[in-house]
């Protein structure tokens, strides 16, 4: 009977394998290779030493051979947390459908036709209060074409007549004057009506939203063409825009028209446009702010609004416990339909529109979610208002001579006007919440940028700062506020 030689077996342990070529597996093995002994002589003497050659000793393989740290270490290599994740998204649903089930067990179907929420005299002051956006549009038509044939004249006879550009400067006092007017009566008016007039938050909101737009829109028209004027009249070339569009041949009804539906606060005569007009984009950008739209209204009536009526007798008692938690219950909600709105405003809406007038500029926001400070995100989330307070306010104030710093600052206290503008007028209660909610951002802005140079720009802690104070607790904080004050103010008053 004849023996068989048992051949040499070369072991290769787990962290071997781990410092070998990436064609071999990272998790944990032990490899059996046969590798004949004249092939063993070949290699070098620190691969043998690194190598363990048994025989019969198949218990005592070295395991342990180099240092490593825990895959969820800090110090371990990167690693693919998919799994986590789907397994999160997995824990959320199925805390989100045992919320539907106990929202039905408990009130039933709250959800009705949104009109009908809405009274009859709602829609009426609403197009009363409309009426003064296109008498805006006009009168800034008007005042521009008047003015655009006076610098034709001044720059004819500049050297004949000069002081008919003296006087012309003048009557750029006028027109300002004009403008100033007949836009604080667009504000001033549409406020009043929303205020004393209209019942329902969103009407009101709806009225004063167009208002503000419109405001915003006219004073970029009627800063820009005046100084489009004043380099004209004294014959500056036009740098910047093409010469069908150069002042004053800009001085239309159609130009004016297409910048107050463009999705852009800040004028110019002339865009960049898409080459053609493509139908299946726009249907796909229609098709999903309906989506969105119908997804806002059923979370808002069906879970926002039974949340925050449960809150008010606590708001009476000042039970602060049950207030905590009826913030963070409404915070789920809020956060969900924040972000059905956002995307359905400046994606799905805007683009739409973007479509239809062929606009081509459409970066209407950037990657404000990977945040790492409250400042990143202000520049990024709202670009169309943004980029108007950065060419219209911020710019002509630095070069007047103010730092910058004071500059921020006042940006932020007109923004904060312009949120209790927003919120309060049209839910009747204009206490200073919102406005006191956009200025305590200030510090917060200072807090992140310091974490910010602490662990690295958009670090995943000044992240986390930003969603808790911005989407966690400041925006269902400021919504149970107003929604307690309108009540409060409506307690006597029905919808018919």
């Amino acid at each position: 009977m004849s023996t068989v030689q048992r051949r040499p077996v070369k072991v290769v342990t787990d962290s071997e394998d781990d410092q070998s070529d990436t064609k071999y597996r990272r998790d944990l093995h032990i490899t059996s290779r046969r590798v004949s002994t004249i092939t063993e002589e070949k290699h070098d003497d620190k691969k043998k030493k690194q190598s363990a050659v048994f025989t019969d000793q198949a218990h005592t393989i070295p395991i342990h051979t180099i240092t490593k740290a825990s895959v969820l270490s800090k110090e371990a290599p990167p690693e693919n947390y998919s799994g986590f994740i789907r397994l999160g998204m997995l824990v959320l649903g199925a805390s989100n459908i045992r919320l539907v089930i106990e929202n039905w067990m408990k009130y039933g179907l709250l959800i009705r036709l949104p009109h009908s929420y809405v009274p009859l005299e709602d829609y009426g002051y609403f197009l009363l209060a409309w009426l003064s956006v296109p008498m805006s549009l006009a009168i800034s038509l008007l005042v521009e074409y008047s003015m655009a044939k006076l610098a034709t004249k001044a720059r004819e006879t500049k050297e004949t007549r000069p002081e008919f550009v003296k006087k012309l400067a003048t009557l750029e006092r006028v027109a300002l004057a004009t403008h100033v007017t007949h836009l604080v009566f667009l504000l001033m008016f549409t406020s009043f009506i929303v205020y004393t007039r209209i019942y329902h938050p969103m009407a009101g909101s709806s009225a004063l939203f167009i208002s503000l737009i419109t405001f915003l829109k006219l004073s970029s028209y009627a800063l820009v063409n005046q100084e489009l004027r004043e380099a004209y009249v004294e014959g500056k070339p036009d740098e910047f825009y093409d010469t069908d569009a150069a002042y004053p041949k800009n001085i239309s009804s159609r130009n004016l028209l297409y910048f107050f539906f463009a999705p852009t606060l800040c004028y110019q005569p002339s865009y960049p446009r898409t080459p053609a007009f493509r139908t299946t984009f726009f249907l796909k950008r229609v098709g999903e702010l309906v989506v969105c739209l119908v997804m806002m209204y059923v979370l808002a009536e069906q879970y926002a609004k039974p949340t925050l009526a449960n809150s008010l007798q606590a708001l009476e008692e000042r039970n602060l416990v049950t207030i905590i938690e009826r913030v963070l219950k409404l915070s789920t909600t809020a956060v969900v339909i924040w972000l059905l709105m956002f995307y359905a405003l400046f994606h799905a809406f805007l683009n739409a529109l973007s479509e239809v007038l062929r606009f081509g500029d459409r970066t209407f926001y950037l990657a404000w979610w990977n945040s790492g400070n409250l400042a990143t995100y202000w520049r990024l989330w709202n670009r169309p208002v943004y980029l108007f307070f950065k060419r219209h306010f911020y710019i002509p104030m630095v070069r007047r001579g103010l730092p910058p710093s004071v500059c921020q600052l006042l940006v932020f206290l007109v923004s904060a006007i312009l949120h209790e503008f927003l919120v309060g007028v049209p839910t009747h209660s204009i206490n200073g919440y919102a406005f006191l909610g956009m200025l305590g951002q200030i510090p917060l802005i200072s807090f992140t940028r310091l974490l910010e140079k602490w662990r690295g720009k958009n670090s995943a802690l000044g992240n986390t700062v930003f969603w808790i104070t911005f989407c966690v607790v400041g925006q269902p904080t400021i919504a149970l506020l107003y929604y307690y004050q309108w009540t409060a103010n409506h307690k006597q008053v029905a919808p018919q």
